[in-house]
């Protein structure tokens, strides 16, 4: 009986406070043909019917943003980050990108989720969480979602249950989330929200192809030496041929998006 009133008293307070996070954690492969994973953990942060995922870094970042306008460091990763923004009052959902020369874009996910909710059901942790399938980004995906937890909300684009997705994962396991805390909060986590110049898919592919082709386009322009240093901190200058090389390598060899369905084949 006392567990019963505990439950009770913890989902009442999840559904009546104002800003919620909910931390994921994120397993995935970049490369299919490797069965070692990646593991990361992303926020959920809730305010009302908008919400954004990021990564943990990526959170911090925007953090530092709102804070004094600068963030962290560029990425490298440019072809598979999972960030993204959520309006449900609209029904409107944003990826939102960031390039290696810290330029922002976002695409309107357009793409419909047409869930199929099942009759199975699990307890995961001390939610009771029901089976529902989906298709998304030319990948068939399952999700376990709370009714407990009254949020039409889950992790990145996904959304539209009657509950929180609790856990989810794609039918070749190569992305697996799993829900692993939660935190109320007082104050607003939704930060500097990255807004940038919208994009289309096909926009994007030619962003990918044209870094893949030449990555380190802006050091070529300025004529500058590319430098790095040695074991004792000596500087050492690079060859730029090379690093490109071992660069396009990376980027053909980590090439698993979430969203399968726009991948690119670089050669």
């Amino acid at each position: 009986m006392k567990n019963y009133f505990l439950f009770i008293f913890f989902t009442f307070s999840i559904l009546n406070a104002q800003n919620i996070t909910f931390i994921y954690e994120v397993k995935n492969k970049s490369n299919p043909n490797i069965k070692d994973y990646f593991t990361e953990n992303y926020y959920l942060d809730v305010l009302g019917l908008q919400s954004v995922f990021r990564s943990e870094k990526d959170r911090i970042s925007d953090s530092l943003v709102e804070k004094s306008g600068y963030g962290l460091g560029r990425k490298i990763n440019f072809n598979n980050q999972l960030y993204s923004y959520k309006n449900l009052a609209n029904k409107s959902v944003r990826k939102n990108i960031t390039s290696p020369s810290n330029d922002n874009y976002f695409i309107n996910i357009t793409e419909p989720l047409r869930w199929k909710i099942q009759t199975d059901t699990i307890k995961i942790s001390q939610f009771n969480c029901q089976k529902a399938n989906v298709s998304y980004g030319g990948r068939n995906w399952t999700a376990w979602f709370t009714s407990d937890i009254s949020i039409s909300d889950g992790p990145y684009i996904f959304y539209g249950l009657p509950g929180l997705i609790i856990k989810m994962q794609d039918e070749s396991q190569d992305y697996i989330f799993n829900m692993i805390e939660v935190i109320n909060s007082n104050k607003n986590n939704m930060f500097a929200l990255r807004n940038g110049k919208e994009i289309t898919w096909d926009t994007y592919r030619k962003l990918l192809i044209n870094y893949y082709d030449n990555p380190f386009s802006e050091i070529k322009t300025m004529g500058v030496k590319y430098q790095s240093v040695d074991s004792n901190g000596q500087p050492i200058n690079v060859d730029l041929k090379s690093l490109t090389e071992s660069t396009q390598r990376q980027i053909k060899n980590y090439n698993n998006p979430l969203e399968l369905n726009h991948k690119i084949d670089f050669k």
